[in-house]
């Protein structure tokens, strides 16, 4: 690594320790920086001459070394010393920011979502809906700066469906079950289904509108040898669902 990483939350106005008011005899905060007054507070006099070589020197760590400052995720913000050009030493940016960079660009889905019975048709009151989603694949990618390359992974984790009718939302560990006409209902299961106990007769559009919402997680592998876990994201669909009384089907 090249130089240590100063985290600071973005509630900060500036990536520095605001000195203080009053002088105060010269101390360091947890960063190294000094502040504080290095002499006794007096203006300097100096006659149109140089000041006298009495006064105390500034020391090398007296002076705020200018950084670069990113803005990352969670309102968190990474610092590290600008170097000047021609400083013999590379200046980019590190394997986990360009990582988190990648993460907010993915390129991830909002799910595909079938049901059985088909959304065309009514849902019946006291039989499960069935819900799995299309398009459950994992996704990478590859981003790289100044000799710097990151490999990011994306990966749906598990999905909620919200049912629309106020009742707590259903949570389904992978994609759901996809149903299969050809065989007998009898002998097919599925984790992922929500059974409703009143018909959408009453709602707006006499249909329920069904949330459903899949989480992805991610994971990232950098040239150094570095890598980590990605903070999750997630994506959802919205749709009409129309369930009726299997009396009012038959009557």
């Amino acid at each position: 690594m090249n130089a240590a990483l100063l985290l600071f939350t973005s509630a900060l106005t500036s990536p520095f320790a605001p000195p203080p008011q009053d002088p105060i005899p010269p101390t360091t905060n947890i960063y190294s920086y000094k502040f504080g007054a290095s002499d006794d507070g007096n203006a300097p006099s100096f006659g149109g001459s140089e000041p006298k070589s009495s006064h105390h020197p500034v020391e090398e760590s007296d002076q705020m070394e200018s950084h670069d400052c990113r803005t990352l995720s969670d309102n968190v913000q990474v610092c590290e010393p600008a170097r000047p050009h021609g400083s013999g030493r590379r200046h980019g940016p590190s394997p986990a920011q360009l990582a988190l960079a990648k993460w907010a660009r993915m390129p991830i889905p909002a799910p595909v979502v079938r049901t059985a019975p088909p959304r065309g048709r009514h849902g019946l009151v006291g039989l499960p809906e069935w819900f799995w989603v299309t398009n459950w694949h994992p996704l990478n990618g590859r981003v790289s700066a100044r000799g710097v390359w990151v490999e990011v992974t994306a990966r749906p984790r598990s999905m909620t469906v919200d049912p629309g009718n106020g009742e707590p939302a259903v949570r389904c560990s992978g994609r759901g079950t996809a149903y299969d006409k050809a065989r007998p209902a009898a002998s097919q299961r599925t984790n992922c289904s929500y059974t409703f106990s009143r018909s959408s007769l009453h709602e707006p559009g006499h249909a329920y509108r069904v949330r459903v919402t899949v989480t992805w997680g991610g994971t990232w592998r950098g040239s150094d040898g570095s890598g980590g876990v990605l903070p999750p994201l997630s994506r959802s669909t919205t749709f009409r669902l129309r369930v009726a009384e299997a009396q009012a089907l038959y009557g």
